[in-house]
Formats: structure tokens, sequence, C-alpha cells
């Protein structure tokens, strides 16, 4: 009758205690409703983890990107006080047991038994028992739940209850991220459209404002020649032809922003280039100021302009100095980054490939939060009016762009800022090579020397070349009915320049690959070329190598 009565009191205890727990769940459910702090809906979980296990303490070790760990404690009793004493070894046992607890998707019981691999978290927290549980969500270990007890073990019931604690708890965190992660691209988009609607109305200003200056570079060669060479008509002829060349550079800064100029890219190394910059920047900065680096020896090339990028440096570089108040210290790193499936959330901004990362981090005095989304804007500056135009950033941020590339500001104030960018790796496009001997490329250029080293060049690689000297000859050699894969054309040439050629190609039906090429570097923006007929354009002097890139990916 005894055992009746007990078994009757342990089953009403038990519904009680599940009870309990459903008012718990429900509660923790209002909250990830309401909160958006981790910090608060971690601290009332780890709370009722503890008083629902009958522990001693609790702790939540989250995962962060810094890899630096940032603790939610529990500690009713001041048993933890000492634990900041041991982060080194709390970090490197977490190490290893949260690759096991990622294997495993499920808690561990840690005991001071020898040869547990819980036994020196239980030593570092003087408990007897500690129950470790993962906050997994899509697979992604956002935090690590840690339960300890004085005396005794976990039962089932604990690590079911902590288990279901756990799930919410990186369900929560997961909300969290995804809503400030909304936020944050809100914000890019918003402050991207404002970028370009700025960039398209300072780039229609720019060409009509370079209208104007070259009657005014006209009219100042006129008054040279036609005025008397006296004193001091020189001098204010002087005065209007520096001032009319710094609204001219000025004006080129507004073109490579608001809509980049066609100008040749070429292969760079980003190491050579971080190098130079380095050895003029040591050497002409403020001694105060001291440059550290950790730049990759073996980084991948990428493909620009090499004078635009190491301008996107220097200029940071420079801010950078400027942030700082006599004596600091300048950042400069830069390694390999591939952005796959995993890593992309991590990276919303960026498609998946592989880049180059580079940052510029000063410990300077910071920028406001209020100002971050303002930093590429023309003229803004957090500094003196007198200090500079303020145009450095905002043509960063559009040579940047016209790489395809992005950078990121963080910042916080009295904290530095961190300039992070990101350049696509130059991939050459792989072919098989078997496939070369039967492609045929037409080349019409009317300088011999030219056409001959290219056509090498091609042939060198396994392709089959046909010379021509302009336009006509290259519709000649189609009506023959000659089957070719890609014509290259010179724009300029006699008695039918390339423009006019490709249009009589479309004409004539044939959707072969036609690549305009031209010596000069800002052709692509005033010619209509794609509704000639043009697949892509091409700037001398060439860089085989992007050249034969090109080829591979049009044929």
């Amino acid at each position: 009758m005894l055992n009746q009565v007990d078994s009757l009191e342990n089953e009403s205890d038990i519904l009680k205690q599940n009870i309990r727990f459903q008012e718990e769940l429900q509660n923790v459910l209002t909250l990830l409703v309401k909160e958006n702090s981790i910090q608060v809906i971690a601290k009332e979980i780890l709370i009722r983890t503890v008083e629902n296990c009958n522990g001693f303490f609790g702790v939540i070790y989250h995962n962060n990107q810094d890899n630096k760990l940032s603790p939610t404690k529990y500690d009713p009793n001041k048993n933890l006080d000492h634990i900041n004493d041991f982060e080194k070894e709390i970090k490197a046992n977490l190490s290893f047991i949260n690759k096991w607890l990622v294997t495993n998707s499920k808690p561990l019981i840690g005991t001071k038994e020898q040869n547990n691999i819980g036994k020196t978290l239980n030593d570092l927290f003087h408990s007897s028992t500690i129950l470790i549980t993962p906050c997994l969500f899509d697979n992604k270990l956002l935090a690590t739940l840690i339960t300890g007890k004085k005396k005794g073990g976990f039962s089932k019931f604990d690590v079911t209850t902590t288990t279901q604690f756990a799930s919410l708890l990186a369900f929560g965190i997961s909300s969290i991220n995804t809503k400030n992660l909304n936020v944050a691209l809100e914000k890019r988009l918003l402050q991207a459209q404002k970028l370009e609607t700025i960039g398209k109305l300072s780039s229609g200003m720019a060409h009509d404002f370079n209208n104007l200056l070259s009657g005014i570079f006209g009219s100042v060669d006129l008054l040279k020649k036609r005025l008397p060479d006296e004193p001091k008509f020189t001098k204010l002829v002087n005065n209007i032809e520096q001032c009319s060349i710094r609204a001219r550079d000025l004006t080129k800064g507004l073109l490579s922003y608001g809509k980049p100029t066609a100008k040749r890219k070429e292969i760079i190394k980003p190491t050579y280039v971080l190098g130079e910059l380095v050895k003029v920047i040591s050497s002409t900065f403020s001694k105060g100021i001291d440059i550290k680096t950790d730049i990759d020896e073996n980084l991948p090339d990428v493909l620009g302009n090499a004078v635009e990028v190491y301008q996107v440096f220097l200029n940071l570089c420079v801010n950078a100095k400027e942030a700082i108040d006599k004596k600091g210290t300048i950042n400069i790193s830069a390694k390999k980054l591939n952005i796959g499936k995993k890593n992309r959330p991590d990276y919303p901004l960026l498609n998946m490939g592989n880049y180059v990362w580079i940052t510029v981090k000063d410990s300077g005095e910071g920028i406001d939060e209020e100002n971050l989304l303002k930093i590429f804007d023309p003229y803004f500056s957090t500094k003196e009016k007198d200090t500079g135009s303020g145009l450095g950033l905002y043509v960063t941020y559009g040579i940047i762009k016209a790489l395809k590339g992005e950078i990121i500001v963080s910042s916080k104030k009295n904290e530095g800022a961190t300039f992070d960018v990101y350049l696509p790796v130059f991939e050459p496009t792989k072919t098989n090579k078997k496939s070369k001997s039967e492609k045929i490329i037409l080349l019409a250029d009317d300088e011999p020397m030219l056409k001959e080293l290219l056509s090498d060049l091609l042939e060198s690689v396994g392709y089959n070349v046909i010379m021509v000297d302009n336009g006509l000859e290259v519709l000649r050699v189609l009506k023959e009915e000659i089957v070719v894969d890609m014509i290259i054309i010179d724009y300029s040439m006699p008695d039918m320049d390339g423009l006019t050629c490709s249009e009589e190609i479309r004409k004539l039906g044939f959707k072969i690959p036609v690549v305009l090429s031209s010596g000069s570097m800002a052709f692509e923006e005033n010619l209509n070329w794609k509704k000639k007929g043009v697949t892509k354009i091409l700037t001398k002097p060439y860089e085989f190598n992007v050249m034969l890139n090109l080829i591979e990916e049009l044929i």
C-alpha cells in the first residue's frame, strides 16, 4: 500500500514539474516575440534552466565571429567570480567540446572522472557534474549552454528540458541576427540608391562642365598667343589656367564615381601594390604613427586599374592618419577569402566566390553611428572644413563598385574605424584545350606589327587566326562563307571602321561575337556600341591574359 502511495506522489510531482516547465516555455516564447536583445533572452533562459535542473550556476558562451569569449552568467551564489582568470583554459576546452557537440548534435554530461572530456571544466567551475548543451540552428552552433551541480547528476528530464531551452535560445539568436541583418541591408540599399542617384546627377553635370572647360582652355591658349608678354597679364592668365586644371581634376573625380570612364584593365598583384603603399606611408607619415602590417605574401591577382586601386588604399590610409591625434596605430592586413554556402550569411553583400580581403584599421577618434551611412557622400567629412575637399571616400566607393567589389566601414566613437575592402579574384576561364584547334578568330587591324604580334600570341595557345586590314575585308571573308567563331576588330580603320563593320555584320544575320578594340580610353562611353551589334569592348594596349580570358568566355 505504501509503495502505491509513493508511486502516486512521484507521478504527481512529475506532472507538476511538467506543467511548470510548459508554463516556462510559454513565457520564453512570449519573450522571444517581444525582446530584441540576445543578452536579455540568454539571461532569462539561463535562469529558468538552472532553476529547472536545481543547478547552482549556469553560463552561456556565445560563438562570436571575433573568436572572443562572451559569457552570460547566472551565478546567485557567486561561485563563478574566478572564471575570468581562466579564459584561455576555458576557450581551449570549449574549442574541442564544441566540435564534439556539432558532430553529435546532442548534450554532453561532464564529470570529474579521469578521461572524461568535461573533467577540466568541472575543476575550473568547482562543480561535480556539468551539462553542456549545444544551441544549434540550421546545423550551426550559435552558443553553448553550461549548467553545473555541486552534488549529484542530471536526470533524463533535466537533459530533455535543457535541450528545449537551448533550441529556443538558438532560434532567438538566429531571429535577432536576421532582424539586425535586414535592418543593415535596408540601410545599405537606401544608401546605394542615394549614391546611385547622386552619381547619375554628378556624372551629367561633370559632362556639361567638361564642355565649358574645353571652351575655357581654348580661350586661355588664344590669350597666351595674343596678349603682350607682360607680367601683369601673364599672371592673370596663369591663374585662370591653374584654376581650370583644378576644376578638370575635380570633374574627373565626379566622373569616376558617377559613371566610371572606360579605363584599361590589367592584372594587378595586390601584394606588390600594398607593399609599395606601405613603403610610401611609412616614410611620409608622422613618426608617432605606428604602421603595422599582416599581408599574405601569396595573394591572388585581381583585375582593375593599378593606379585607381593604389589611390583607393592611399585614400584610406590618409584618412586613418588624419583620424589619429599625433600618436596611434594603423593596421593594414590582407588575406584570401572564399565565400561559399556555409559562410555566405556572414557576407550578405557579396556573391559567392574568391576575394582578396584588405582591411585598413586605425586607432583614431572613430565615427559616430549617425555619420557611418553618410561617410561615402560627396563632400561629407568629420574633419574641419578647410582640411580637404571631402571627395576621397566618395571616389573610393565608386572605384571599388566599378571593380565589382565592396567596401564596408565599421566604427564606434573613440574606438577607431575599420574599412574592409573585398575585391573579386581574377580567375581565367578554364577551357578544353583540345577544342581550341577547331576555333577560328578573324582579326581586323590596320597596324601590321600589332596584328601579327596578336596573331602569333593567339596561335601559340592553339587558336587559328585569319588576318585582314579593314572592315570591308571582314565582310568579304564572311560572305565567302568562311566560318569563324569570333571577330576582333579595331575601331579606327580605313575604308570601313570597326563600329560600322559590326553593324553590317548584324545586318547580314551573323550572330558571331564581335569584340571592338581601340587605343582611346574614353571611346566606350561615347559610342552607342551595344546597339551597333558589338558584344564586348577591349582597350589597347592589350593585356594578353585579359584578352585570352575574354575570348574563352565568349567562345
